[in-house]
């Protein structure tokens, strides 16, 4: 059973009879399981939960609700109390907030956040949400190489409550005594120093000491799926975001990255299933939403259907004189479309996760190909025996097997090239391979299996055909 299953009705009645306890009654319970009580109340209830929390307690279950459940709460509550809780969020979390509120009560948020906080919400708000810069936060520890490692570590318990990590210290060009002003903006990133790094090192030697030069940095433009690839692929739990210039803006943490792979995995399934990505949960999202998001794609599949009634129809005369054909349609189309799935979806799969580049194009076809053939030859081996097997017998049961058997080769063998191509061909063109979802290569995969499998049939039974 769900934790505010358990306790969401005491705390129903606890806001109608003593709001103030409010506090005291989820002291213990962890953001999470909140933010999930949280999310079963109505928005006026939820509210007045957020008004009699502290902001620093208020803000981590306010961070991980959903962005139309956080505009609806800051819309109820007083201004300076959601200020409050805003300005205690982190500071990639508070920039989304803001980014997403209406005009009017994002310019009263913004009037009764401090200015320093104003002014990062604004900056961080100039970059796409997608991107590094839209991922990242500029709540880090930033120090001066001259600074010794205990002075380092002291630094680092001071601040620990108001960044993001504490593993990281980020050893910037900051100081006047290395020509940059104390006004200046962002800094240049010199190194990194790991928390490992510092518990290891001498308490006496600098931080220009004990520091890594060579940083994995990552520019503001990058699209979060390459971020989070680079932060994979180095087994990192941080990664800084610098400028052209080299100088430091941000740092995107691991559990931003893990956000962004169950978003981008969550679009990639939904788009390979034929819905078009909704951005936020199923019960968040409208009911109208969902029609929107899956009937462009039914009609489009379904217009892609009718191009099979349209092969048929050209192949009428030969299912009218052996009509036993028309049995083993289901059984071809199908396995072209299975066999094209699969292809689609491990190739896919392996191009989200860099396996195949843009230049491999020709290995993937050629690979796809030679499957395709040992799987249609696996398929046809058993479509053969099965029709010799037909009982009662039908007539030309050697030539319709042999027919079924061929055409199976065929079409695993379309089903298996089209499926590996197409999702390449569309990321050459700019386009979301994952657009190439699964039922759209099967409806085409389906057109062309019944121009295959008749083609073959009027070839092995066209004196039969044509004595009719």
């Amino acid at each position: 059973m769900r934790f505010a299953t358990l306790i969401g009705p005491e705390l129903k009645d606890l806001l109608r009879e003593e709001p103030a306890s409010v506090a005291e009654f989820l002291e213990e319970v962890h953001p999470e399981d909140i933010a999930d009580i949280v999310e079963d109340l109505t928005a006026e209830e939820a509210a007045t939960v957020m008004a009699h929390i502290p902001a620093e307690i208020a803000a981590p279950i306010f961070e991980r609700l959903e962005p139309a459940r956080q505009q609806a709460i800051v819309a109820r509550m007083d201004t300076n109390a959601a200020a409050a809780i805003v300005g205690s969020m982190a500071s990639d979390d508070r920039a989304d907030l803001v980014q997403d509120l209406e005009e009017e009560p994002r310019e009263k948020i913004l009037a009764a956040l401090e200015p320093d906080e104003a002014r990062d919400v604004r900056a961080l708000s100039e970059f796409a949400e997608n991107t590094a810069g839209g991922l990242m936060t500029t709540d880090f520890i930033g120090l001066p190489r001259h600074l010794t490692v205990r002075e380092a570590i002291e630094e680092i318990r001071r601040r620990a409550d108001e960044v993001e990590t504490v593993y990281y210290v980020y050893v910037l060009l900051l100081d006047k005594a290395d020509g940059e002003p104390e006004d200046a903006g962002p800094k240049k990133l010199l190194g990194v120093a790991s928390l490992r790094d510092l518990l290891l090192g001498e308490s006496t030697q600098t931080l220009g000491e004990v520091m890594t030069e060579n940083v994995i940095t990552v520019a503001p433009e990058l699209d979060q799926e390459e971020v989070a690839r680079s932060l994979a692929k180095y087994d990192l739990s941080a990664v800084p975001v610098v400028d052209k210039f080299g100088r430091l803006l941000g740092v995107i943490t691991f559990d931003d990255v893990m956000d962004v792979l169950v978003q981008e995995q969550t679009e990639d399934v939904q788009k390979l299933a034929g819905v078009e990505p909704v951005e936020h949960g199923y019960f968040a999202t409208g009911f109208w939403r969902f029609i929107s998001a899956r009937a462009r794609w039914l009609i489009a599949l379904f217009i892609g259907e009718l191009f099979t009634g349209t092969a048929l129809a050209r192949y009428e005369d030969a299912f009218h004189t052996v009509a036993t054909l028309v049995l083993f349609i289901p059984l071809v189309i199908s396995s072209g479309g299975n066999s094209g799935s699969q292809s689609a979806t491990i190739v896919i799969r392996a191009m989200a996760v860099g396996e195949i580049k843009d230049g491999d194009a020709f290995r993937v076809l050629r690979r796809e190909f030679g499957q395709g053939i040992v799987l249609g030859l696996i398929l046809g081996a058993i479509g053969f025996i099965r029709t010799m097997l037909w009982r009662p017998a039908i007539a030309h049961q050697f030539k319709i097997a042999l027919i079924v058997s061929l055409t199976l080769v065929a079409v695993v063998t379309i089903g298996t090239v089209v499926g590996s191509v197409m999702p390449i061909l569309l990321r050459r063109m700019r386009f979301d391979p994952a657009v190439s979802s699964t039922p759209f290569i099967a409806s085409l995969v389906d057109v062309l299996g019944i121009v295959a499998y008749f083609s073959i049939a009027k070839a092995l039974l066209g004196a039969v055909i044509a004595a009719h």
